[in-house]
């Protein structure tokens, strides 16, 4: 067995162990259960906005063509981008835990949104995705048909941003607006 083997099997047995820890805390234990993510963003000029996830700055913008300068990648795409990689992740972890051992895994997904909804062109079109479309490929020597089809049945799931997208989530939140104030009060 190779190094690289032997390291991408002490990485797994270090996903199914900490995947195990946490299904044992929170199995009886439904305050331990809750989990709770946030991010801030700031829009500093034009469609430009920086975002903090913990300890990371991201970038968000419009390509050129929607009015922005195309420095990053704008908010339906980072959905997308959320998808796909919580869809890799949730794999990479069941796969740990039933002893699967993955050489890859890729998703390709692909969002269709009507701009008139976005640009309020025609208020019967929502703004946001009307269908999104997703291959996720699943790349092991696994021949366990029975471990497969658990892996599978977890992609399709167990994905936190797969359910996000097929069923509404209870949204609420303000507006406020302020007075302009001088920039030097934010200053450190």
């Amino acid at each position: 067995m190779g190094t690289f083997s032997i390291a991408k099997q002490e990485q797994n047995q270090a996903i199914a162990q900490a995947v195990t820890g946490v299904v044992n805390a929170i199995k009886d234990n439904h305050d331990a259960a809750q989990a709770t993510f946030k991010a801030t963003s700031s829009l500093h000029e034009g469609l430009l906005a920086d975002v903090q996830i913990r300890q990371f700055d991201l970038v968000v913008d419009e390509p050129e063509s929607l009015g922005g300068t195309d420095q990053g990648p704008n908010p339906v795409e980072l959905v997308l981008g959320a998808f796909a990689s919580c869809q890799e992740i949730v794999i990479a972890a069941y796969a740990a835990v039933l002893g699967v051992e993955l050489q890859r895994v890729n998703v390709k997904a692909t969002g269709e949104l009507d701009l008139r909804g976005f640009f309020n062109v025609c208020d019967k079109i929502r703004p946001g995705f009307n269908k999104v479309n997703y291959e996720t490929e699943i790349i092991t020597t696994e021949t366990d048909s029975a471990k497969l089809a658990q892996l599978k049945f977890f992609a399709q799931n167990r994905c936190p941003v797969l359910d996000i997208l097929q069923n509404p989530v209870e949204t609420e939140g303000t507006v406020t607006f302020k007075e302009k104030v001088e920039i030097s009060e934010y200053a450190e």
